[in-house]
C-alpha cells in the first residue's frame, strides 16, 4: 500500500466508523510507544479530550488500539501499526472485511 493522501481519504470514505483524526491519534500514540491517557493525548493534539476518549474507545474496539485493563489507558497494537504504515486496505478495517 502506498503512502499518499489518496489511501488515507480512500480509508476514510470507505469505512463508516474511521475518522479523519484517527490517523493523528493513533500517531501520537505510537510516538511514545507505551501506554497513554485520552487526557495527556489531548494536550499534544488538537482535539477536544471528549473527543479523544472517544475515539480511543472506538479505535481499540475495532482493534487499532489496546486499552489498558487496570486505566484508561491505551497503545498502540501491531494492526495499529500497519495501519500507520499504510499496509492495510480498507476490507481490513471493514467489520465484515467486505
Amino acid at each position: 500500500m502506498t503512502d499518499s493522501l489518496d489511501t488515507q481519504d480512500e480509508m476514510h470514505r470507505g469505512v463508516d466508523w474511521l475518522r479523519p483524526s484517527d490517523r493523528a491519534l493513533v500517531a501520537e500514540i505510537a510516538k511514545y510507544e507505551g501506554w497513554m491517557k485520552p487526557a495527556t493525548l489531548a494536550l499534544n493534539v488538537p482535539y477536544s479530550r471528549g473527543h479523544v476518549a472517544r475515539r480511543c474507545k472506538v479505535l481499540a474496539e475495532h482493534g487499532l488500539l489496546e486499552r489498558h485493563e487496570d486505566a484508561a489507558g491505551y497503545q498502540v497494537t501491531e494492526f495499529g501499526q500497519e495501519f500507520l504504515n499504510d499496509e492495510l486496505d480498507v476490507s481490513d478495517l471493514r467489520p465484515d472485511g467486505e
